[in-house]
């Protein structure tokens, strides 16, 4: 799983990853909504918000929404560091970036239990803390496929799909000798099944992760985010016996 990096790894790997930390992120995402009254899986509404505040006057709740940006920046840059600097144990450099990812949600559930759920401040801490978890599991899902995957929002997964979609509505159009719509210029091929797979993949165990997170929270406030924690945590330990298998030395011939 953590052997092999890059766009031409194989495309069940991907599947597998994306789909496990799909699912925790849409937990993460959801769960933080209904703790924090914030989603933090992604910085276009942390931007938006930034914006909004900014053109208002209110400039404290603007650097806090800024605050979440940079959070998701700083996630995102310690883990590639930890991957760069560990390039020769490819397993080993996931694993530690996984298990500081864990620390982190582990951090979040530490720090709710004690912040004023009512402070607009305290609230905002703890958006960031679980926003530098997410910029850390986008880094690496990144680096680890070669940006053919992203698990920590859904914008892009969305737009491929639609891409893909059109791919396959043309060619059906023309394996069945109708008429389309837009005749193109060029003769449409075959789409790759396996990419418009791996995508609905994502999404729907994005939307899984988001709904379990949701219900769990509701009714376990923060403990439900030690899953999350648990499951990167899992991740992380499955690297390191990567690491372990690759440096055994072979069995001794018979």
């Amino acid at each position: 799983m953590f052997r092999h990096e890059g766009p031409a790894r194989d495309p069940r790997l991907n599947a597998r990853i994306a789909t496990y930390l799909a699912c925790t992120a849409g937990f993460v995402n959801s769960g933080g909504f209904v703790l924090i009254g914030t989603f933090t899986s992604h910085v276009t509404g942390s931007v938006g918000r930034t914006s909004i505040d900014l053109a208002t006057g209110n400039f404290g709740a603007a650097i806090s929404a800024l605050l979440l940006v940079l959070s998701f920046f700083l996630g995102a840059f310690g883990a590639s560091l930890v991957i760069e600097g560990s390039s020769e144990h490819m397993p080993e450099a996931y694993g530690f970036a996984l298990l500081l990812q864990a620390l982190v949600l582990a951090v979040f559930v530490f720090i709710a239990g004690f912040a004023p759920a009512t402070d607009p401040r305290a609230l905002d801490a703890q958006a960031a803390i679980l926003c530098v978890a997410m910029g850390m599991q986008n880094s690496l899902v990144t680096r680890l496929s070669g940006a053919v995957v992203r698990t920590t929002h859904l914008t892009g997964i969305m737009t491929d799909l639609g891409i893909e979609a059109a791919r396959w509505y043309r060619w059906r159009r023309a394996c069945s000798g109708m008429p389309a719509l837009f005749s193109g210029r060029v003769m449409p091929e075959k789409p790759v099944r396996q990419q418009s797979l791996l995508l609905l993949t994502i999404m729907l165990a994005f939307l899984l992760g988001a709904l379990v997170g949701g219900l769990l929270t509701l009714r376990a406030s923060r403990w439900s985010m030690v899953l999350p924690a648990v499951a990167t945590l899992a991740a992380a330990f499955y690297a390191f016996s990567q690491h372990d298998r690759l440096s055994s030395p072979p069995p001794p011939p018979d």
